[in-house]
């Protein structure tokens, strides 16, 4: 058998083909993910850094994998939108870009300035989050306890929460279950550690 040539490019190829390979963007790798989000939607914050230094503004949206947030009016960019119908034209959309959490900070509802949080539990256990400068408790805004998503409808195919509290075991099942059971090495040992 005749062995095959070695394959080589032109001279003007391979030097395109370093260049793709030196230019070629490079994905910012994904933040390692917060325990406990101290800021919610519908929190005031202040920018503390970037061009948007020292304004205020409330808490739109919370994107928790790329660890920004959406600030109403701030961060402000223009984008060029097609359009999409005749009743809605396109052309140059100003609207708010997402601004890094490290950016941001909650202001004391105290004092009114930014500061770092802490959580801290009531008397009855509830978690709160407390403001380190002034030690007020920061509540939890209205926006962030209603649902941005409503729950689904129960349809023909979900089992009422009456059925599903339902014994369907027969006292006859009942006895076979419990006649298994001691036949099992671990004998009454094992109901008793599977109903904990």
């Amino acid at each position: 058998m005749a062995e095959r040539a070695a394959i080589t490019m032109k001279p003007s190829i391979a030097r395109i083909a370093a260049q793709t390979a030196q230019t070629r963007r490079i994905p910012k790798p994904v933040p390692p993910p917060i325990r406990s989000w101290k800021i919610v939607r519908g929190d005031k914050v202040e920018i503390l850094s970037g061009k948007e230094k020292g304004k205020r503004g409330t808490i739109l949206k919370v994107y928790r994998r790329e660890q920004r947030v959406l600030v109403e009016g701030l961060n402000l960019v223009k984008r060029h939108t097609p359009s999409r119908s005749k009743d809605e034209p396109g052309g140059i959309v100003t609207k708010e870009a997402p601004v890094p959490l490290a950016a941001v900070s909650l202001l004391d509802p105290v004092q009114q300035v930014p500061t770092r949080t802490k959580w801290g539990f009531l008397e009855d256990g509830t978690k709160v989050r407390i403001a380190s400068k002034s030690g007020a408790i920061i509540p939890k805004p209205e926006a962030s306890k209603e649902r941005r998503y409503p729950r689904p409808l129960p349809g023909p195919k979900d089992t009422a929460p009456t059925v599903a509290v339902e014994k369907t075991v027969s006292e006859q099942d009942d006895t076979l279950h419990n006649a298994l059971r001691s036949l099992t090495i671990l004998g009454d040992a094992g109901h008793v550690l599977e109903k904990k």
